[in-house]
């Protein structure tokens, strides 16, 4: 896949991203994006520099947590079904965003 295709406004949004106020709109924006929209978005997102992914993994798994136990494991499915077509690193980086950490 060219990466190209995976250059969605949102991952263009991350990537071009560089002042405290981007980011924050770039935060912003995967916060108030519709979930199916961006499921749709993980194959570029996980190709963002580490911390711009870190940013967007933190906000995806709260709104996450705000979902019913059988909407997650959905969306969980949804975003194993993507993971599934992509490169062993893209691939793990989407299934983080669903690996909930223990509790301390």
């Amino acid at each position: 896949m060219m990466l190209k295709e995976l250059d969605t406004t949102l991952t263009l949004q991350g990537s071009h991203a560089q002042t405290f106020r981007e980011m924050e709109d770039f935060a912003d924006h995967v916060e108030t994006r519709p979930l199916d929209k961006l499921l749709g978005d993980l194959n570029g997102l996980v190709r963002l520099p580490d911390t711009k992914f870190e940013l967007a993994r933190l906000v995806m798994r709260r709104r996450l947590r705000e979902l019913a136990e059988v909407e997650r494991e959905q969306l969980r499915l949804f975003a194993e079904e993507v993971a599934l077509g992509a490169d062993a690193e893209a691939a793990e980086r989407i299934r983080s965003v669903f690996v909930q950490r223990a509790k301390a």
